[in-house]
C-alpha cells in the first residue's frame, strides 16, 4: 500500500498520499514500484541506558578503573550505576563515548 512506501507522503488536508510517480492517491492504493520505508527505531527501542545520555555526569573517581557512576542532571541527586538505570523521556544521546 501507498501508506507505506518510501515514494510517497502523506498530504495531511485530507490524509492522501503524493507518490513521486503516480501523483495524489488513496493510501490503500498499491502500484508495481512499491517499495517499504525502514521504520525509524526509537531511542527506547535501541535499548540505550543513562550512561548514553548527555545528561549524566560521571563521578569523578582517583581509581584507575573505569566507573559508571554518576547522576543525572535533570532528575536525580543521588549517584547510581547509570549502565543499569533505562532511559527517560528526556533523552539526548551523547556526542561521544564515554572514555
Amino acid at each position: 500500500m501507498c501508506s507505506n512506501c518510501i515514494k510517497g507522503n502523506t498530504i495531511s488536508i485530507n490524509n492522501d498520499i503524493f507518490c513521486k510517480i503516480n501523483g495524489a492517491v488513496s493510501p490503500d492504493y498499491a502500484c508495481s514500484k512499491h517499495r517499504f520505508s525502514p521504520l525509524p527505531k526509537s531511542y527506547k527501542e535501541l535499548d540505550f541506558k543513562c550512561i548514553d545520555c548527555e545528561n549524566f555526569i560521571l563521578k569523578i573517581n582517583n581509581s584507575k578503573e573505569q566507573s559508571s557512576i554518576g547522576l543525572c542532571q535533570l532528575f536525580s541527586v543521588r549517584h547510581f550505576d547509570g549502565t543499569q538505570k533505562k532511559i527517560c523521556s528526556k533523552f539526548v544521546k551523547r556526542n561521544k563515548q564515554v572514555s
